[in-house]
């Protein structure tokens, strides 16, 4: 048996969630708490404090005065935006000790956080939709069983993308061919092992599947759309960017048009380096220009 398979049998061996999420977490879902509370919690944690100084100190939001109080930042950021910085702070915590030549976890962030964007922007385009940050969440965490590979069998992820490159193979049957699990199962482990909702497990679960049934189609039909558009070269020409668009299978299930489809992806484009760097997933220098 390969260990992989031996650790998501034993699923103790895998990643927890620190204590600080789990305690800001809950502040941020309890109505009757305040920014004075969450910023204390907040406080508990030097780098989850300095992300959060960091997040609303930058070009994004260019704000004419700097913000030093915790508790400020928080009124001004929002809860969903501190819920993303929290979950930033975990997933660069949890797989810090990652350094492989073979893996980038630069290129990993990037098309992460465009994944994210992307979903989040279609779900903005939904009337049904509430909660859009959710899918920013998945987006950001749908390929989150890779980091696990790539921690675990760093070795071996040269002669999976062989079997990709050379041999024809999709990625799931390459990884279920060399490791006999794949990044998903170890996703879905991990999200069910750190409590994460069903929504957003099962748009990690599904983003490599071509047709979207059940409770959550429309939903993971977006991640699944969001992750094959962050992986797209943008083209300046708006009608050649969508026939690229219509080459991806049931694109038209999200309910999405091309237009609204195009625009998520020049957001992406645009936006990416700025909301990598505000979440702290790596230490780049960015323009001081801000970005709208």
């Amino acid at each position: 048996m390969h260990k992989l398979e031996t650790l998501l049998e034993h699923s103790n061996e895998l990643p927890s969630l620190p204590e600080i999420y789990v305690r800001v977490s809950e502040l941020l879902e309890t109505e009757n708490s305040d920014a004075q509370q969450i910023g204390e919690a907040v406080q508990t944690d030097p780098s989850l404090t300095g992300r959060v100084l960091k997040m609303i100190n930058s070009a994004y939001y260019g704000l004419p005065n700097e913000i030093f109080s915790i508790s400020q930042a928080i009124s001004l950021l929002g809860r969903q935006q501190i819920k993303q910085i929290l979950m930033g702070s975990v997933l660069s915590g949890v797989f810090t000790e990652i350094n492989s030549v073979n893996f980038s976890m630069r290129d990993f962030w990037q098309h992460s956080i465009k994944t994210a964007i992307i979903a989040r922007h279609l779900a903005m385009q939904n009337a049904q939709i509430i909660d859009h940050e959710a899918f920013f969440t998945a987006g950001l965490l749908h390929d989150i069983g890779r980091l696990v590979l790539a921690k675990e069998v760093p070795d071996l992820l040269p002669e999976i993308d062989e079997l990709v490159e050379i041999n024809g193979l999709n990625i799931i049957q390459a990884e279920e061919e060399k490791l006999g699990v794949t990044h998903i199962d170890v996703g879905e482990a991990l999200m069910r092992k750190w409590g994460i909702p069903s929504l957003i497990t099962q748009c990690v679960v599904k983003h490599h599947e071509i047709d979207h049934v059940g409770p959550f189609a429309v939903d993971t039909s977006m991640v699944y759309l969001a992750n094959n558009l962050s992986k797209l070269d943008l083209l300046e020409d708006e009608d050649e960017m969508q026939k690229t668009i219509i080459t991806i299978a049931n694109w038209q299930q999200t309910g999405c048009t091309l237009e609204q489809i195009d625009i998520a992806c020049r957001l992406a484009d645009e936006q990416w380096l700025d909301v990598m760097e505000s979440l702290g997933m790596i230490d780049l220098e960015i323009d001081d220009e801000p970005f709208f």
